[in-house]
């Protein structure tokens, strides 16, 4: 289902002095006096963090969650990193999780943190990757990974809401593996953001807290505030507030209270929580893209990982384009598929933004140009108008002359820029992302089965407490997975020589085909699109429905009909065109246990879902892997290392293992 998208309404900022007011809640975003130690007294001493920074273990990683109802300026975020930095073990890392409903501009960020001279360090990584202010989660990584945000823009309580995994507080805390270790309430007063301390966004929180573990702090000491948060479990003190300020609350989590959220669901995605394993070792099948970016997402998190293939080298079959091309499916309708594919879009971008800052000879990122070849086309981007007059940043729509412009080469048709896209030669970007000495290669090595026994998978004689499966096409051809629905697509480029004009194209094109700007002596010109073949051959026809496709984009006098080579992949995708993450379901257990759903979709059924035990699937990329593979392997990693979670709920469930067999039973279908 899509609904329209709503863009984010950024703050309106009126300032006094170098203080910023906020106009719709008529109210300071900070202390006058000295918002640096008003933020120290309430937030990091209300919640005794120094002190318990200091004690957390040496000997191993260790990781701490903090969560801000309001991100404002983003003073207590930088104030606790600094801290951090100075306190806490270099073994251990921050992870730190901040909603914010009207965000502040780049350029007003800026401004805000301008007076606090202490924090410029932490200011100015903020602000190289503040993210593109649409609607969701935004992960960030800063200080080489020591430190991470999860930044979430629109309401405090949905947003947190997608952070539980059903909704039911007796439930909720026998599923859950991770929870945050300190809160910090902050947002403009309960009398002028009502929303802000409401008795769902306090039921949330107690939901991601832990007894015994969790502490919270906030400035305010109304009443409603005090009442809502011993409602839902928490032992809660009054303290003398800061400066004039006659009182604060700390609190700690206590109890659970058996209370639920209307919104309660049956948590079919969700597996049991399982031990954590002794040692941080996996294997993974597949040397491509994804398995080769889950490897480093894992070996950053300090795991040993062992990359495994059955070809040759890392970066091959399917992966083994040299020019495959970064571009989203933009659009001004929601789903979990363009949702999904915006976030994992702006994500990638940044990656590969600081990936080429070291290592520029792996791609350009210097935009591409997308063609409205037909009228189908054009009424999709035409009905961006609005959407991208809220995000330039993601997109221009472009006459011929504009085109002409961007890509150097004289268009015919109007079209969509977006600047933050380019390409990156893919088998290099394999390459580089295995050099780490956590990771280990094998190839020339197929993997036939899958064996557990004694807690492990036995994989080709090594015995391993977790696998990934990120084979592509070939994801389904064990008996675990045999039911996953997996289609092979088989795409052919063709490499053509250039001609004088044809060597001035600066960008990608993109119409039914596309073609990419001339790197070696030739033009990377494709691809095919051959539903249900699993052959990597090549073929001349093909070729030829190759050239055909430039008439789409240029003059056909622009391009050299001379082939001088061709390269064949097979694709895997699925159904809904979103990928397989996550662990992997146990088909025939799912069915029988969530039969109950057939007649009542929503049918509340506390249990959950049937998953194999240290078998997780990173797959069904289809053509835009290289798009949606970074921020996939980040939320799998950070799964799988029981991290809090870089991808919201929905999402979460849109690329579940067992979305395709949940679907079936509410539709009465029996069979996979």
């Amino acid at each position: 289902m899509s609904s329209p998208f709503v863009p984010i309404t950024t703050a309106e900022i009126r300032w006094q002095g170098n203080l910023p007011f906020s106009i719709k809640y008529n109210d300071i975003y900070y202390s006058a006096e000295n918002g640096l130690k008003h933020s120290r007294y309430v937030f990091i001493d209300g919640n005794n963090l120094i002190y318990r920074w200091l004690n957390l273990p040496t000997d191993d990683r260790s990781y701490f969650n903090i969560a801000e109802t309001g991100f404002g300026t983003g003073l207590n975020f930088l104030l606790t990193w600094n801290l951090w930095l100075q306190h806490a073990p270099k073994t251990s890392y921050l992870h730190y999780i901040a909603c914010e409903k009207y965000p502040l501009t780049r350029d007003d960020l800026n401004k805000s943190l301008e007076p606090w001279p202490e924090l410029a360090e932490q200011a100015k990584q903020l602000l190289s990757k503040y993210p593109i202010l649409t609607p969701g989660y935004h992960q960030i990584e800063l200080d080489d990974g020591r430190v991470t945000l999860t930044l979430m823009l629109g309401d405090a309580s949905e947003n947190f809401s997608q952070l539980l995994i059903c909704g039911d507080a007796s439930l909720e805390f026998k599923l859950r593996s991770n929870f945050m270790d300190a809160w910090y309430l902050d947002g403009f007063a309960p009398k002028k953001n009502i929303s802000m301390w409401s008795k769902l966004l306090i039921n949330t929180i107690a939901m991601l807290s832990n007894p015994g573990q969790t502490t919270l702090a906030t400035y305010t000491s109304a009443a409603q505030v005090k009442t809502a948060l011993s409602e839902a479990g928490f032992s809660v003190i009054k303290k003398k507030g800061y400066g004039p300020k006659r009182h604060m609350i700390t609190a700690s989590m206590s109890e659970i209270i058996n209370h639920r959220l209307k919104s309660r669901l049956t948590p079919w995605h969700a597996q049991k929580p399982l031990t954590p394993p002794n040692n941080r070792k996996a294997v993974i099948i597949g040397a491509g893209l994804a398995g080769c970016f889950t490897a480093y997402s894992l070996a950053k998190r300090g795991w040993k990982v062992t990359l495994i293939d059955e070809l040759s080298g890392v970066g091959h079959a399917g992966s083994a384009n040299k020019q495959a091309v970064l571009f989203p499916k933009l659009s001004a309708y929601k789903s979990p598929l363009t949702q999904f594919m915006l976030s994992a879009f702006i994500y990638a971008h940044f990656f590969y933004k600081q990936l080429l800052l070291s290592q520029p000879d792996l791609g350009e990122l210097n935009g591409a140009l997308l063609i409205a070849h037909n009228e189908k086309e054009k009424k999709a981007q035409q009905n961006l108008t609005q959407w991208l007059t809220c995000y330039p940043e993601l997109g221009e729509l472009v006459d011929a002359s504009h085109g002409y412009s961007a890509s150097g080469l004289t268009i015919e048709r109007d079209g969509l820029f977006i600047p933050l896209s380019g390409w990156i030669n893919s088998p290099e970007l394999c390459q580089y992302l295995i050099q780490n000495d956590g990771i280990s290669l094998m190839t020339a090595n197929p993997v036939d089965s899958l064996e557990f026994e004694d807690d492990h998978w036995l994989i080709n004689g090594i015995k391993t407490p977790v696998v990934i499966l990120a084979n592509g096409n070939k994801i389904n051809s064990f008996e675990q997975t045999r039911h996953l629905p997996v289609r092979s697509i088989r795409g052919q480029m063709t490499s053509i020589l250039p001609t004088t004009e044809s060597s001035e194209l600066r960008i990608p094109l993109c119409a039914e085909g596309h073609v990419l700007p001339a790197i070696q002596g030739c033009h990377s010109v494709g691809a095919t699109y051959e539903l249900g073949q699993s052959a990597a051959h090549t073929l001349k026809e093909d070729d030829i429905e190759n050239l055909k496709k430039l008439d789409n984009i240029t003059a056909h006098t622009v391009w050299s009909q001379k082939v001088v080579g061709h390269w064949a992949g097979i694709r895997a995708s699925t159904p809904d065109y979103l990928p397989l993450l996550g662990p992997l379901v146990n088909y025939g257990e799912f069915h029988t246990q969530f039969q109950g759903l057939h007649n009542n979709s929503n049918r509340w059924i506390p249990q959950a879902g049937p998953y194999y035990p240290g078998l997780y699937v990173c797959a069904g990329f289809g053509s835009r892997g290289l798009t949606t593979i970074p921020l996939s392997a980040e939320w799998l990693a950070g799964f799988i290392n029981n991290e809090l979670s870089c991808l919201p709920g929905y999402l979460v469930k849109a690329v579940s293992t067992a979305r395709f067999f949940r679907k079936n039973i509410t539709r009465g279908i029996t069979k996979g």
